[in-house]
């Protein structure tokens, strides 16, 4: 049961909301610093985004998002901090050899694709952008805050109940200088992304952070209305 002062999804006012300002992940800050990232009071950045370690069990807590008011709701049970002040951001973007240039967009998975995009869009007013196949029953649905796309994903592969946030992809100055310092036990080789004339790779799991985690290539500006 949520405590009293978490809003329900479906009892919460819709709201104005602009940007991702934070995201909390338990697990432990040294996976992370051996990537490359730099922790002070176990806060780095992903990007314009905080990203907090708070030590416990692995894996993504909560976020915290731009709004015209100060309140926290329930988002298809994924608790959302929301702020009116917006607090900015401080720390070193530095990863490694390379730089983290922007949150490019953060999964969320669910059993219900349609549910958890209808929450989103109902409790935080953000609209539903597009839908896209992506093959074997696995449906993504992508809706977009003023620096980040929130990704959800529904399919055979979701086998708990709910939807609750998942990973994150990062896109870097250098995926290549990352690739190179990492290693290929660490980070999958770049390839091809989805996106046209982006590469991703992935962060394996024997690197142990308890958070799914890729990094890309920054986006590529194709015509004027990208």
């Amino acid at each position: 049961d949520w405590s009293s002062d978490v809003c329900s999804s479906d009892l919460a006012e819709a709201v104005s909301v602009t940007r991702l300002v934070s995201l909390r992940a338990g697990g432990d800050v040294e996976p992370w610093q051996q990537l490359g990232f730099s922790f002070q009071d176990a806060t780095s950045r992903l990007g314009d985004v905080a990203f907090v370690v708070l030590g416990g069990a692995p894996g993504l807590v909560d976020w915290t998002i731009a709004s015209d008011r100060d309140e926290t709701v329930s988002v298809d049970g994924i608790t959302t901090h929301l702020v009116s002040v917006d607090p900015g951001i401080s720390g070193s973007d530095v990863i490694g050899p390379t730089v983290g240039v922007r949150l490019d967009h953060v999964v969320i998975n669910t059993d219900d694709g349609e549910r958890t995009s209808a929450a989103i869009e109902s409790v935080l007013g953000v609209p539903l952008k597009r839908v896209r196949d992506a093959g074997r029953g696995v449906s993504q649905r992508f809706h977009t805050l003023d620096n980040t796309v929130l990704e959800i994903v529904s399919g055979p592969h979701v086998t708990g109940t709910g939807s609750s946030l998942w990973g994150m992809v990062l896109s870097v100055s250098d995926i290549d200088a990352l690739f190179g310092h990492l290693g290929p036990d660490v980070l999958s080789p770049p390839k091809q992304a989805v996106q046209a004339g982006r590469l991703i790779s992935t962060v394996r799991g024997a690197a142990g952070l308890g958070v799914p985690f890729a990094v890309m290539s920054p986006h590529v500006r194709t015509s004027d209305t990208d």
